[in-house]
């Protein structure tokens, strides 16, 4: 498959050794091609991650905004009616960039945040194992979200617009959340593309988040990729179940198969990162390999 395989950062940073040159040694024997580089548990010294790559052959398959493991992304406030949350998200998105820049892979990947929404929530965290998520829990939640939701599209248009002028070199694309009041659904998607039509927006499919989606909201992870798999740039792959995000694949129903259906067949090799939550043992990862290698992801 033309696949490249990559390690995300808040794993192997808990997991490897604190050196930089000692922590990429460990991603390559691994076999992965390198990191993607994410807000995590261990801070991550993107300049020192560069430096120790320069002699090796270490790729990086970009930045991710926002640390997928948490419920509240450090970019949930770009849909927000409020300035002082939109900037602060954008100040996140801008901490994205100079990683990027940094370690000369110009691809950030952006949650676009939640839609804000009146009152107390009782859960929002699709990954929460202690929350037993009904179809009722989620409908009364997501009812909630649509009186903002046009709102916080036009919101989140303005901002994308500023970022992409703003950093031209750089290549955003948008990505699922975890939470249930995200912003970014298949409607939400289709209008960004749409608003934003004359400048490049990337789509990266996180196949965890969507398959947990289909299983409290009934919605078809293959929508996504059927829809917008022309600007899908990679993968976040790690499985979901109601034990929570990010087990090992084959841990719960993701479907691999799916994900391989959609990987070119030529050009730019589709990344695939292997996203996993920090309690998975290092000594998953042959296991883990092995079901990515049945499937050539």
């Amino acid at each position: 498959m033309h696949v490249q395989r990559f390690l995300a950062s808040a794993w192997a940073s808990v997991h490897g050794p604190s050196d930089p040159r000692r922590l990429l040694l460990s991603v390559l024997d691994a076999r992965f091609a390198g990191l993607m580089l994410a807000p995590g548990p261990r801070a991550l010294d993107a300049a020192q991650l560069a430096a120790a790559a320069a002699d090796l052959p270490f790729r990086f398959a970009g930045v991710r905004a926002n640390d997928p493991l948490r419920e509240t992304s450090a970019t949930a406030g770009l849909p927000s009616g409020r300035e002082g949350e939109r900037q602060m998200a954008v100040r996140a998105v801008h901490d994205a960039v100079r990683t990027a820049v940094a370690v000369g892979e110009p691809l950030v990947v952006l949650d676009v945040g939640v839609v804000p929404i009146l009152g107390d929530i009782e859960a929002e965290d699709l990954g929460d194992p202690q929350y037993a998520w009904t179809r009722d829990k989620a409908d009364a939640l997501l009812a909630r979200r649509k009186v903002g939701r046009h709102a916080a599209v036009e919101r989140v248009c303005r901002e994308l617009f500023g970022l992409i002028r703003a950093f031209p070199d750089i290549h955003f694309c948008l990505t699922q959340s975890r939470s249930l009041r995200a912003l970014l659904d298949l409607d939400a998607m289709r209008d960004i593309c749409e608003d934003l039509a004359h400048l490049r927006v990337g789509y990266w499919h996180d196949a965890a988040v969507t398959t947990r989606r289909q299983q409290v909201l009934g919605e078809a992870p293959g929508e996504w990729l059927e829809a917008f798999g022309n600007r899908c740039r990679g993968v976040t792959v790690g499985d979901a179940s109601p034990d929570g995000l990010y087990l090992p694949p084959g841990a719960g129903s993701v479907d691999l198969g799916l994900v391989a259906a959609y990987v070119p067949a030529s050009g730019t090799p589709l990344r695939i990162v292997l996203e996993l939550a920090p309690a998975v043992s290092p000594a998953e990862l042959p296991g883990v390999r092995s079901c990515l290698d049945k499937f050539g992801l």
